[in-house]
């Protein structure tokens, strides 16, 4: 009878393994990530499935989520026809600018991959540490006169955000509207008690596209990794700085806490507010539309030409992607990037490897410091034929690496809150500044030098004394890069 039992269950394995590969492959995933889940599903079939359908499934498919976009895109676009229509205005003007026909594409790009429009009239002004940015934003938040509107990946309960809920909530009872999203995933350690005293005095807070419900569980993988603020539609914040006391200070974990933030004035806010506003709708289903979010911008001289990308899991083109392979590909001479992880795709990979190989400058900051390490070990595994194709690796050891951004040529630069990671590329809700300024650009440049001081290099000699059985280990982790 045993026996009997023990085909049977053989056959239903091999049933539901021949059923779950068909599945996977009709999916038209990376290569990694189906064999990544074909190795989980096959090794572990009650758990791996659980998984899957908790995180696994693609949300690409999601014709709900596509319906939500084009129904507020359509009433976005009424707020932004003064910017739609400067297009080809603004093109023209920077096109003027020297070196600018070799970036082109780039404009291109993320036109038609994500919309994303070319603003010119803006202020900016960059952040390199915690205290600098916040500091910078209760000042802005102190005197909203209409609206605030904040959504974080992650938002604490501690001593840092305990002061801006006071803020927020005597905004509020002074008649400013107050609107947070946060992730739910992101922000798991805050509190209950927090949220309900900010609903208790009129604040709208919600977890974004309110996944708290059974019915969407299975988009927990899917998280909004965006950090945005808009004050009255004239001021915003966007960059890797999370809300909480760690990304002044270090937390208890680091000792200090190195990151890009930045403050944008102009054009470019109208954009952010947009992103929020679509993400507000997604998730509460109410429309935000009129010129209270959208205030007319009065003339100026202020000139940062820029475009503002957003992607995510229900965008039809990896367009964050897709920016950082075209940047990388573009590059005539030198390349600098700083990211916490380096988990890339094939095709980000390969690109750096033959700009390295063309003899173009190639630096690579990340964490020397880890808070995850599942992550911090798959990096290893992509490092060695990097340092022999001639990329300089540098691990950044004053406190942690938070920072996300890419420098072209000391010419062109990206500012935002994707990762070099397949989670960021694939996974995440991401939004990111392309900035067609040199002020700006050599302002990254200038602190891209001064964190080298704080880094250890990683040569190729070091390399090779890696222990096998970190290396194995280090591929092992690898292995589940495309599910992290």
């Amino acid at each position: 009878m045993t026996g009997e039992i023990w085909k049977t269950l053989v056959v239903f394995y091999y049933i539901y393994l021949i059923i779950t590969i068909v599945y996977l492959v009709l999916d038209n995933r990376e290569t990694s990530a189906t064999f990544a889940w074909i190795f989980v599903l096959s090794t572990f079939p009650v758990i791996g499935l659980f998984l899957y359908l908790l995180i696994g499934r693609n949300r690409r498919r999601s014709h709900k989520l596509k319906q939500y976009q084009q129904h507020v895109n359509k009433s976005l676009r009424s707020c932004l026809k003064e910017y739609i229509d400067a297009q080809d205005r603004n093109l023209e003007k920077l096109s003027r600018k020297e070196g600018f026909s070799s970036r082109k594409k780039l404009f291109d790009l993320l036109y038609r991959n994500s919309n994303s429009l070319l603003t010119t009239k803006n202020a900016i002004r960059l952040f390199y540490c915690g205290k600098d940015k916040f500091d910078s934003l209760i000042t802005d938040l102190q005197n909203a006169k209409k609206c605030i509107h904040l959504e974080y990946f992650i938002w604490r309960s501690d001593t840092f955000t305990e002061k801006i809920k006071n803020i927020l909530i005597e905004k509020k009872r002074e008649g400013v509207d107050v609107r947070i999203l946060y992730d739910i995933i992101g922000s798991l350690q805050l509190k209950a008690s927090y949220t309900k005293e900010l609903r208790t005095n009129g604040i709208k807070i919600y977890p974004y596209d309110n996944v708290r419900s059974f019915i969407t569980a299975h988009s927990l993988n899917y998280r909004n990794h965006r950090k945005i603020a808009v004050i009255d539609g004239s001021i915003a914040y966007t960059g890797g700085m999370n809300m909480g006391k760690e990304y002044i200070d270090g937390g208890g974990q680091f000792e200090a806490w190195r990151d890009t933030h930045a403050r944008l004035e102009g054009e470019a806010v109208a954009i952010l507010q947009s992103i929020f506003i679509a993400n507000w709708y997604n998730t509460t289903k109410e429309e935000l539309i009129g010129m209270k979010y959208f205030p007319k911008i009065s003339d100026s001289s202020r000139y940062v030409p820029m475009q503002i990308t957003a992607s995510g899991p229900d965008s039809e083109w990896s367009s964050i992607e897709q920016l950082y392979f075209n940047l990388i590909t573009s590059a005539q001479k030198c390349i600098c990037i700083q990211s916490p992880y380096f988990i890339p795709n094939e095709s980000i990979y390969k690109s750096l490897l033959t700009a390295a190989l063309s003899g173009i400058e190639v630096k690579i900051m990340i964490a020397g410091k880890a808070d995850k390490l599942l992550p911090y070990w798959a990096a290893f595994s992509f490092f060695g034929p990097l340092l022999k194709a001639g990329v300089r690796m540098y691990h950044y050891q004053k406190g942690f690496m938070h920072a996300k951004t890419i420098i072209v040529d000391e010419e062109i630069s990206s500012v935002g809150t994707a990762n070099m990671d397949i989670r960021s590329f694939q996974l995440n809700y991401e939004v990111n500044m392309l900035l067609y300024d040199n002020g700006v650009t050599k302002d990254l440049v200038g602190q891209f030098n001064k964190d080298l001081e704080y880094c250890d290099e990683l040569t190729l000699e070091e390399y090779y004394k890696i222990g096998k059985l970190k290396h194995f280990r280090n591929s092992i982790a690898r292995l589940f890069a495309p599910l992290m």
